[in-house]
C-alpha cells in the first residue's frame, strides 16, 4: 500500500470537517444576521419590514446559499469515505443531501422574486401594487415550509451518515449514535409540524441541542483525527 493511499482517508475526512465547520459557522452567522419579518401583517406592511432590512435578508440569503454549497463538499467527501461500509446507504444519503440543498435553492429563488417584486411594486401604478405586495408577501411565508421540508432530507443524510458509523470501526461509534439521534429528530420535528405546527413549534428546542452535538462533534473529529486509515482499508478491501 503506497504512502498515498495511506493518507487519501485522513485528507478527505479532514476536508470533510473543514468543510462542515465552514457550513456550522456560516449558518450561525445567517441566523443573526437574518432580520425578523412581519408577514403576518397586511401585505403592505410586509413589504415596508422587508425593504426596511433588505440588506441583511440578503446577506443571511448569500450566507445560507454559501453554506448549501460548502454541504455539497461535505456531501461528495463523506461519500467517499463511508462508501466502503455500505455503497447504497451512502449513496442513499448523499441524494438526501443534494435534494435538501435543492430545496434550499429553490427556496432562495423564490425570496429573491419576491424582493425584485417589491422593489417593482414601489414603482408600480397605485392599483397594481397592493397585488404584487400580496403575492410577494405569500412567497415569505412559504419560506419556514420549503426550510422545513428541507430538514426532512437533511435529516435523513445526517442520520445515514450516523448509521454509518455505527457500522464501522474507523470513528468511534458514540458519534454516530448522536448523528442518527441528530438526524431522526430533524425528520420527526419537520413531519410533526407539518401534522401540527404548534407541536412542531415546541419540538425545535429540545431537536436544535442535539443536532448541533452529533454535527460538532463529527466536525472536530474529523478535523483532528479523521480516520483510522488501517480499519478503512479493511472495509475497502471486503
Amino acid at each position: 500500500m503506497t504512502e498515498l493511499s495511506m493518507q487519501s482517508p485522513q485528507t478527505t475526512a479532514r476536508l470533510a470537517g473543514f468543510f462542515w465547520l465552514i457550513v456550522i459557522f456560516v449558518s450561525v452567522v445567517a441566523v443573526v444576521a437574518n432580520p425578523t419579518l412581519n408577514v403576518r401583517g397586511s401585505p403592505a406592511e410586509t413589504a415596508a419590514s422587508v425593504m426596511a432590512v433588505e440588506g441583511s435578508y440578503r446577506l443571511g440569503f448569500a450566507l445560507l446559499l454559501l453554506g448549501g454549497v460548502f454541504y455539497l463538499g461535505v456531501t461528495a467527501l463523506l461519500y467517499q469515505v463511508l462508501k466502503p461500509v455500505s455503497g447504497s446507504v451512502a449513496l442513499f444519503g448523499a441524494l438526501a443531501s443534494l435534494a435538501g440543498v435543492t430545496v434550499g435553492a429553490a427556496s432562495g429563488v423564490h425570496d429573491l422574486g419576491a424582493l425584485a417584486l417589491l422593489h417593482d411594486a414601489a414603482n408600480a401604478a397605485s392599483a397594481a401594487a397592493p397585488q404584487m405586495q400580496a403575492i410577494a408577501q405569500a412567497s415569505f411565508r412559504e419560506d419556514r415550509q420549503e426550510f422545513t421540508i428541507g430538514m426532512v432530507y437533511f435529516g435523513c443524510h445526517v442520520a445515514s451518515i450516523g448509521y454509518l458509523i455505527l457500522r464501522s470501526n474507523f470513528i468511534p461509534k458514540i458519534i454516530g449514535a448522536i448523528l442518527v439521534a441528530g438526524g431522526s429528530s430533524y425528520f420527526i420535528a419537520s413531519f410533526t409540524s407539518f401534522l401540527s405546527p404548534e407541536l412542531g413549534a415546541r419540538l425545535t428546542p429540545f431537536v436544535i441541542p442535539i443536532a448541533l452535538l452529533g454535527e460538532g462533534s463529527i466536525t472536530l473529529w474529523l478535523l483532528i483525527k479523521g480516520v483510522n486509515a488501517e480499519k478503512w482499508r479493511q472495509h475497502v478491501a471486503r
